[in-house]
């Protein structure tokens, strides 16, 4: 029982109360209002991000583009030795392409079902498009005798005569492509975007040397030692790994042999997922490694 002396206090308080409560509810009906349009945009990104990956699915399966009318068109080409495909995920309620964004997908080749007939011929035509490739890279930049670099430049491209290459430097290099008579030593601290080299001796890389996308054919070896790690296709005589050195998913190495000390093994790297994917350039099936 309520005593006397405190009927004052429940009623104002009970009032209270009931104030509190429809006021957290007028907020709550309105901030539900606000999410409404912020819920329909997520669910329409993701429907949209949904079709562009089903689009892109359907592709390695081998359906062209435009089998399925309600998915997004693909575009597949090049992309260096591997393949880009891409699909539009940004579509509007009619399923017509609306805009600029795109999911973007690296492919290359499952090893699984691939003749050995199908990998060499496929290695020699882009060894020889390689050179072919640099040689035209090159055409008006020929250099005769030994050559250095010790300071890095956005381009750096030329064709050596007679000679040696050596990389030193510690700067960022946006592209390099050389063809060398000599051998080519790169060392120091530099970071390559892409890298072509196309040797008839010997190549090292040395110390902390990262290239993003690697082109490389040697007649001679190629050696990476130190914390060097690279991306891409090494066609070489022989091939060895030392130290830190390591080559990062997806990489494909021809040799005719390679040799590794059991403590000079190269170790994987944390974003390597592990297993080979060759080339796009060799016929089979398609294999995603990873988005752009």
């Amino acid at each position: 029982m309520v005593l006397p002396s405190s009927r004052g206090f429940v009623l104002p308080l009970v009032a209270v109360l009931l104030l509190s409560l429809t006021l957290l509810f007028t907020t709550l009906l309105k901030s539900a209002g606000h999410m409404n349009p912020v819920y329909a945009r997520f669910k329409s990104d993701f429907e949209n991000f949904y079709k562009a990956e089903s689009a892109v699915l359907l592709h390695l399966q081998g359906f062209p583009s435009g089998y399925y009318p309600e998915l997004p068109p693909v575009q597949a080409e090049p992309f260096g030795p591997w393949e880009k495909i891409c699909a539009s995920a940004v579509m509007d309620s009619s399923g017509k392409v609306s805009g600029v964004g795109e999911l973007c997908f690296v492919a290359g080749t499952e090893p699984h079902d691939v003749s050995f007939w199908d990998w060499s011929n496929g290695m020699s035509a882009y060894r020889a498009d390689l050179e072919k490739r640099l040689q035209e890279m090159t055409a008006e930049k020929d250099l005769y005798g030994n050559r250095r670099y010790f300071q890095g430049e956005q381009f750096m491209s030329g064709a050596i005569h007679q000679g040696d290459l050596e990389m030193n430097f510690s700067d960022s290099v946006r592209s390099a492509s050389f063809w060398v008579e000599g051998t080519a030593l790169i060392r120091g601290r530099a970071h390559f975007d892409t890298l072509r080299l196309y040797s008839l001796g010997d190549v090292v890389f040395q110390g902390e040397i990262s290239v993003g996308y690697l082109e490389l054919f040697t007649r001679g070896g190629f050696r990476a030692e130190g914390d060097a790690c690279f991306r891409g296709v090494v066609l070489a005589s022989s091939f060895r790994m030392q130290d830190r050195a390591r080559s990062l998913f997806p990489t494909a190495i021809v040799v005719t042999w390679s040799e590794s000390d059991e403590n000079d093994t190269a170790q994987n790297s944390e974003d390597d997922p592990g297993g080979i994917l060759f080339p796009a350039f060799i016929e089979g099936k398609r294999k995603i490694w990873g988005r752009l």
